[in-house]
């Protein structure tokens, strides 16, 4: 039983657990306060089910209550014809509750906030004018990329959308602004946005032997030798990170089929691998290792591997320890910074520079190259439309352009 304040546990009727007790649904936050003098009862449930286990379910409840006790403190303070005011602040600090974000979100919106809204954070918010919000923009502007500049609108615009959901005789300013543009352009360098087939052999040879670990070094081997199957499935099935950190032994279905080769007119029996892909693990509010929905609904796909694909599937379902089939030694979500840095120190070591991204983007490229349709380009990687998996990720070469320039063909 839990003792925790304002913090409460709801159980299912019928169901039961591994132990034939109630079945634990879900966390409640449960909090008391007075709005206009009138007393009112605030809850929100954290079911355990969205969550990878009950004790991250348990520790956002907690974020949650902490979050929302200053918050309905202030409005019982406010008497009954008292008029409730809120500042830029108030209403940045809410905004969580109305639009929620992962951590790793709310620590790049904190950071723009703090930078060019946050001295403007105690003002009243019905006191913001249009050229308040219009030079916290400029300033944006002049340093940062075109990026920035709409991050910086959308948290004002939050900040508004909060307002109005409170009934606060505000206006949206960010509805009628025109958005400054910013002269800042970032570099993307098209070396890194692909990685050819040889250099990335090299690599996973590099890795396989990474660490000159001994052999009783059985979580330092297990660690590198799975992340290196997850590089390997990544780039063969275009995957999100937090997308192939998620597959599950159930989510891989294998099968034959038939295949008849187009010239010589043969039906050959063809192994496939189906792999579901329905979630992902990412970050609440308060947890960086949880199991989510996949980022869109157009991220839930079925992949169908073949000849290599399978092979290492099969490699990596042997490996595995864990339903969770990229897991690390102990069974847990990789996390993105022990990645990030892991292959980074490989990176450096073997010279040929390898990140958990470059696999999608290649995957992207590579198939574009090779005149995949960009409409199937787009549902193989879950993307909403073909600009993003084309604009975005198949970066052209300069080697392609000069082949392009070279075999175009003129009027005679």
């Amino acid at each position: 039983m839990i003792k925790e304040r304002a913090i409460s546990e709801r159980f299912s009727k019928t169901e039961k657990d591994k132990n034939g007790d109630p079945l634990l649904k879900a966390y409640m936050v449960s909090l008391y306060y007075r709005d206009q003098g009138v007393k009112k009862h605030y809850t929100k449930d954290f079911p355990v089910e969205r969550y990878l286990n009950k004790t991250s379910a348990f520790k956002d409840a907690v974020a949650h209550r902490n979050q929302m006790e200053p918050v309905l403190a202030r409005k019982s303070l406010i008497m009954p014809g008292e008029k409730e005011m809120y500042t830029v602040g108030d209403l940045f600090d809410m905004t969580p509750d109305y639009f929620p974000r992962t951590k790793g979100t709310c620590k790049k919106n904190n950071k723009i906030y703090d930078k060019y809204i946050k001295p403007l954070a105690d003002r009243n918010i019905e006191d913001i004018e249009l050229v308040d919000v219009q030079e916290t923009l400029k300033s944006c502007a002049s340093q940062c990329v075109q990026q920035q500049v709409r991050n910086v609108k959308t948290d004002w615009h939050r900040i508004f959308q909060v307002a109005i959901i409170k009934k606060l005789p505000v206006t949206d300013w960010t509805q009628v602004i025109d958005t400054p543009i910013s002269n800042k352009v970032t570099q993307r360098s098209v070396s890194e946005q692909n990685i050819t087939e040889e250099d990335f052999q090299k690599f996973c040879e590099f890795m396989s032997n990474y660490g000159g670990y001994l052999p009783w070094d059985d979580e330092k081997i297990y660690n590198r030798d799975i992340l290196l199957l997850l590089l390997k499935f990544m780039r063969i099935t275009g995957m999100r990170p937090q997308e192939a950190k998620a597959i599950r032994r159930n989510d891989i279905e294998f099968k034959k089929l038939q295949y008849t080769d187009p010239e010589t007119k043969k039906t050959i029996d063809v192994e496939m691998a189906k792999v579901a892909v329905v979630r992902s693990i990412g970050s609440s509010l308060t947890e960086t290792l949880t199991e989510k929905q996949t980022k869109t609904q157009q991220s839930k796909r079925v992949l169908p591997l073949f000849y290599e694909g399978v092979d290492i599937l099969k490699e990596a379902l042997a490996y595995s320890n864990y339903d969770l089939l990229f897991s690390d030694f102990n069974g847990e979500p990789f996390h993105t910074d022990y990645v990030s840095d892991y292959l980074y120190r490989v990176s450096k070591a073997c010279g040929i520079k390898v990140y958990a991204g470059l696999m999608r983007k290649s995957f992207s490229a590579d198939n574009y190259s090779h005149g995949t349709n960009p409409a199937a380009i787009k549902k193989m990687m879950g993307h909403k439309n073909e600009n993003m998996s084309v604009n975005w990720y198949a970066t052209a070469s300069d080697i392609e352009i000069l082949q392009a320039m070279m075999n175009r063909k003129y009027k005679e």
